[in-house]
């Protein structure tokens, strides 16, 4: 049987899909709009869940699949609540838990990622191909139109362009996207002995947050790398880009509103972002203030966070979406790039079925629809309850979430059973 899907986008989940596909014997074109492979190299470290490396691992040639593992930092194993002055509230996990293959967590740079995500697809990937519009053939094929004049035909699109996504706008023209009202301003910082020092032990083995007053919430993270990229430094400079060097990473976590006026932050310099910073956190611990005076400037970065509405079903055919295209959360989870990766194992699991005869596309695809939908969204539900517990500015409410966590923090039990959900 001859069927040929094309992926619109090369992020995480259009080239996870690629790879699952080809590995699998489907026929697969992925077209992206930048004009080279290493044109979208960003620096910070996306956190892989064990139900994410499953999924890779199914996804993956084994090959790749190792140079995955080996390209990943320390792994995280704990995860770290604490208060403004950096008073520990609540640590669940085990900070020198044995890691697994696959069921552990692991943290790797987005470069990293990118890099293996693309190895072997020299043949699949056409980059330079900015989409515009899609429309049906007869017999039950569509194409794909790109912004040069050139266009692909195919059995099925698969929508893998991101929040912004053309497809979208064109297939579920409701699917609303929406401005949660917050931001994230993040930086990386060199991680050196001085560095070091300022954080609590925990954070060499997982991640933190510090909850301090007026709906501010600080995330932090240390990333240390076991071994180097093939991407020599000299070809970016700046720590943002630098896929070399172990870093923390921090994003103080608030309204636009609290932390200044919209228009200006969006235009600020690194080093104006870093006053911001310090403005937002005075009065905070001293360690954290250091933290961020010893940022890479260039690092300093501004992220508007913005989220995504259940969708109700819809007629499915031949055309479907993945990732942040259905589904875009804020990263207040850390879920993410994890459910755009489980949506690509889903979709290429039942698109087998269909290219073996045992399922129709409408099957295959409707199948992978409604089970998306429904591991999806409740990410991002997920997602948005930690982001409005984050940045409320209820006094009550915060010091009732500080006196919850000491309580967690005191009975074993409830921090082993924490710990067992934290790794489903």
């Amino acid at each position: 049987m001859s069927f040929h899907v094309l992926v619109i986008g090369g992020g995480i989940g259009g080239l996870t899909l690629a790879q699952g596909l080809r590995r699998s014997g489907v026929s697969v074109a992925l077209y992206e709009r930048d004009r080279a492979k290493d044109d979208r190299l960003q620096g910070y470290r996306i956190h892989i869940t064990p139900k994410g490396c499953a999924a890779l691992h199914e996804c993956l040639p084994a090959e790749l699949y190792d140079r995955f593992v080996a390209t990943s930092g320390k792994p995280n194993t704990t995860l770290g609540f604490y208060d403004a002055h950096l008073k520990e509230l609540l640590v669940i996990g085990e900070e020198n838990a044995p890691e697994h293959y696959i069921d552990s967590f692991k943290s790797v740079s987005r470069i990293s990622l990118r890099e293996v995500l693309l190895s072997g697809l020299d043949d699949v990937v056409a980059y330079g191909k900015t989409f515009t519009r899609y429309e049906p053939l007869p017999g039950g094929r569509v194409r794909a139109h790109f912004e040069d004049g050139t266009h692909a035909d195919g059995d099925l699109l698969v929508a893998a362009d991101g929040a912004n996504s053309r497809v979208r706008r064109q297939f579920l023209p409701n699917a609303a996207r929406l401005d949660t009202g917050a931001l994230s301003v993040s930086a990386k910082v060199p991680l050196d002995d001085e560095t070091r020092r300022l954080l609590p032990r925990q954070l060499f083995a997982g991640s933190g947050f510090l909850f301090g007053p007026q709906g501010k919430t600080v995330f932090m993270a240390a990333h240390e790398f076991r071994s180097r990229s093939s991407l020599a430094r000299d070809q970016r400079p700046g720590l943002l880009m630098d896929n070399t060097a172990d870093y923390v990473m921090w994003n103080i976590v608030s309204t636009w509103g609290r932390l200044g006026d919209r228009e200006k932050l969006e235009r600020m310099s690194g080093a104006e972002l870093q006053q911001v910073a310090f403005a937002a956190t005075e009065g905070w611990a001293p360690q954290l203030r250091e933290l961020i005076a010893r940022s890479d400037l260039d690092s300093l970065s501004i992220f508007p966070l913005k989220t995504s509405t259940p969708v109700k079903g819809w007629e499915s055919g031949n055309v479907t979406l993945i990732g942040d295209a259905i589904h875009n959360m804020p990263p207040t989870a850390g879920v993410g790039a994890n459910t755009a990766i489980l949506d690509a194992r889903l979709l290429t699991r039942n698109l087998v079925e269909h290219v073996n005869g045992r399922m129709s596309l409408t099957e295959a695809v409707g199948g992978y629809e409604a089970e998306m939908r429904e591991y999806a969204f409740k990410a991002v539900a997920l997602a948005m309850r930690n982001l409005k517990m984050g940045v409320s500015a209820n006094p009550a409410q915060r010091a009732f979430t500080k006196t919850l966590f000491r309580f967690f923090n005191a009975v074993p039990p409830i921090r082993r059973s924490m710990a067992a959900a934290m790794m489903k």
